[in-house]
């Protein structure tokens, strides 16, 4: 059942199974990004997705104010970077470290193009 929620992920950026992830510790973006946010039920991941404007500069750890377009209005909220992954110009801000989540992905922002500082 993830399959349905990661089919959004492919609709918005071509992700492929087999990558290779390189952790880094801080990345240049273009200022704009999209949350994907993850809510899983027991068996079930659904995901909602957002349009985001960021920094320019992140760096690992840091605690993030983000704007989100939601329903047409921008609002601020928090988002703490616990990993960045980098593969090509594609990076992903996670909420959660991959290698410590379970067996459902956690929120994330995903930048194109982006690359390590």
């Amino acid at each position: 059942m993830i399959a349905v929620g990661m089919s959004v992920f492919s609709a918005v950026f071509p992700v492929h199974a087999a990558q290779k992830l390189d952790y880094v510790s801080a990345v240049t973006t273009p200022g704009t990004g999209r949350l994907v946010t993850m809510d899983d039920y027991w068996l079930l991941a659904f995901s909602d997705t957002y349009d985001i404007r960021l920094p320019e500069h992140v760096s690992n750890g840091e605690n993030l104010q983000i704007r989100i377009r939601e329903d047409g209005q921008w609002h601020t909220e928090n988002f703490r970077v616990q990993a960045i992954s980098i593969h090509h110009d594609l990076c992903r801000l996670h909420s959660q470290h991959p290698s410590r989540d379970g067996r459902f992905p956690t929120d994330a922002i995903y930048v194109q193009p982006c690359q390590q500082e």
